[in-house]
């Protein structure tokens, strides 16, 4: 009788034990805002296009892709400048176990040349929010066809922003790539700023995109914070050029996924992983998470 009560309490600790460490799992690195704040801090560093700083957050980019399983390349390529050669590289992750057309992520590498400058929020959020995505949307369905792309010499190189001297990258990309592969593009940038001042639109010039807006919109809603714009209500008539752009001009659909209003401290010192709202990525996140898995 006493080896009962004995395995009786046994098993009673144990059920407590299970209880109590699953109401402690959300505080752990698998808290999705955890390992998107984890990793923006690893590369949160002054990143200018061919230093050895930028070649690292490769690195440890295509490592975090393999860990995924992702069919992971380095598109290289050179480009003159000003009667200057540069050496660029995109990234690429595909997910081997779907089959196209993907639905492609995007943000850009490199900050901008100005000594010092992390450019955390422009765009090392936007890179880390990816992977997380792309992490969890693949445990949650293998088969989802994913795509990631990191582009290389999105920012302005010697000089002030001009056509031949920006979107290396991107521009690089839709020449070099069967576009016929991917469905949608979303491109992810200064994402991390101030909840009221640096609200998501859409974009007077890209109106194919308003629909897709519209359902982030409407998930956005559910939550405390509101970063997304009703484009029933309010179209952004700002000409940003970034990342999209050269996806439009190819007749792609591509959704630039970027504040109309840009962030104060944007390419300035203190655009670093201690002024990150994090608040805004986490909203973000959780929003575009939903959003794409419907």
């Amino acid at each position: 009788m006493n080896k009962i009560k004995l395995f009786i309490l046994i098993l009673i600790l144990m059920i407590i034990y299970y209880n109590i460490y699953n109401l402690c799992e959300p505080f752990t690195i698998d808290n999705p805002i955890e390992s998107i704040k984890k990793f923006t801090k690893e590369i949160s560093v002054y990143r200018p296009v061919g230093s050895k700083q930028l070649k690292d957050v490769k690195i440890k980019i295509l490592n975090k892709m393999n860990q995924m399983n992702l069919k992971s390349s380095e598109q290289s390529f050179s480009r003159n400048i000003k009667n200057k050669k540069y050496d660029f590289s995109n990234l690429i992750g595909i997910n081997p176990n779907a089959k196209a057309p993907y639905i492609l992520l995007g943000a850009h590498l490199d900050s901008p040349q100005i000594d010092g400058c992390e450019s955390t929020i422009d765009a090392c959020t936007s890179i880390s929010i990816i992977l997380e995505l792309v992490k969890n949307i693949l445990d949650k369905n293998p088969n989802f066809p994913i795509m990631i792309l990191f582009v290389d010499g999105e920012e302005a190189i010697d000089g002030p922003w001009e056509h031949e001297n920006t979107l290396s990258g991107s521009r690089y990309f839709v020449d070099n790539f069967d576009l016929k592969l991917i469905d949608k593009v979303y491109i992810f940038d200064l994402i991390g700023g101030d909840i009221e001042n640096n609200k998501i639109a859409g974009f007077n010039n890209n109106p194919s995109t308003f629909n897709d807006i519209k359902k982030l919109y409407s998930i956005n809603l559910k939550y405390k914070y509101n970063i997304f714009m009703n484009p029933d209500t309010f179209i952004s008539t700002n000409g940003i050029i970034d990342d999209h752009v050269p996806f439009k001009e190819k007749d792609k659909y591509s959704l630039n996924l970027i504040p109309y209003t840009f962030p104060k401290n944007h390419h300035k010192l203190d655009d670093n992983y201690n002024n990150v709202n994090w608040d805004y990525v986490e909203v973000f996140y959780n929003i575009f998470y939903e959003f794409i898995n419907n």
